[in-house]
């Protein structure tokens, strides 16, 4: 798990401060510049994505737009504020915050991952979506496909508990009847080995009854 105060910059940090504003990254002057818009725009996008706070624009050499450390006041104030706006997004965005060049100018990086609960929008019922370095209205065709996209993934999910409920009734109903063909095997040969049984009894009886009619037959001759 990745530790919410670095005392310089993250190597992550790093690398988004040497581009411009991207698809996945955004920078802000202080924490008031977050708008519920952002973090909607970056839940919504397939990668989620990165706001630095503390950070402005300048040209480098190329005349290519990169970040610029400015430092943002850091405390419970300002991480509420940014938790309030994460929390009043419908659904809620979940966020990441973490203060880095805390010994120096300390910034925030608010990470988003994409949502698990797409589509996101404002409490005014806005969808954005993240773009090449701007915030853009979420049109109606995209917005569909991400709710089926969303329908879909929670229909496969309840199927796969379902079929694994019902993989656990058929093994159940394996058992019972495996047990049942067991209990009648058993049955099967008690009843061979009364046959059996019986008819040693009987051959023991057939021969008694020729042992008596051998006597009986000599005890008449005698008479």
């Amino acid at each position: 798990m990745e530790k919410d105060l670095y005392m310089t910059i993250s190597s992550k940090t790093k690398q988004l401060l040497v581009k411009q504003e991207g698809f996945d990254a955004d920078f802000k002057m202080t924490v008031k510049g977050i708008q519920t818009t952002d973090l909607v725009a970056f839940a919504n996008s397939e990668n989620g994505g990165t706001i630095l706070v503390g950070v402005g624009e300048v040209e480098d050499k190329n005349s290519m737009q990169k970040g610029r450390m400015i430092g943002c006041p850091v405390g419970d104030k300002e991480r509420l504020f940014i938790l309030s706006k994460a929390e009043s997004c419908v659904p809620p965005v979940e966020v990441a915050i973490i203060i880095e060049n805390y010994a120096r100018k300390p910034i925030y990086r608010i990470e988003i991952p994409s949502g698990k609960e797409k589509p996101y929008c404002t409490a005014g019922g806005t969808y954005k979506i993240r773009g090449d370095g701007r915030t853009n209205t979420l049109l109606p065709g995209r917005l569909l496909t991400l709710y089926i996209e969303k329908q879909s993934e929670t229909f496969f999910n309840r199927f796969r508990e379902a079929t694994k409920e019902l993989g656990k009734d058929i093994m159940a109903s394996d058992t019972m009847l495996q047990n049942a063909l067991n209990e009648l095997r058993r049955k099967v040969l008690q009843i061979e080995s009364a046959i059996e049984g019986n008819q040693n009894s009987l051959g023991k009886i057939a021969a008694i009854d020729k042992k008596m009619d051998q006597l009986l037959s000599m005890q008449a001759k005698g008479e």
